[in-house]
């Protein structure tokens, strides 16, 4: 794969890992010092685990533009 195009998704998915954990950080910001329901919790849990999505994808194609740098790929 061209290095120019595993650039553009890593670049990609890091804009979103960004997005994702900001969105995690201000939700339980809003949330702290009080009593928190269930539904609050799951939506924590989703941002979380979305969060978690998001890195193990920027991972990915960070490896990828890495093994690509290197004529691995």
């Amino acid at each position: 794969m061209d290095t120019k195009l595993l650039s553009l998704f890593q670049r990609e998915a890091t804009a979103r890992l960004n997005a994702a954990e900001y969105e995690l950080v201000s939700y339980t910001r809003a949330c702290r010092g009080k009593i928190i329901d269930l539904h609050e919790m799951n939506h924590i849990r989703k941002l979380r685990e979305r969060v978690e999505q998001a890195r193990a994808r920027q991972l990915k194609w960070t490896r990828h533009r890495f093994l690509a740098e290197s004529g691995v790929l």
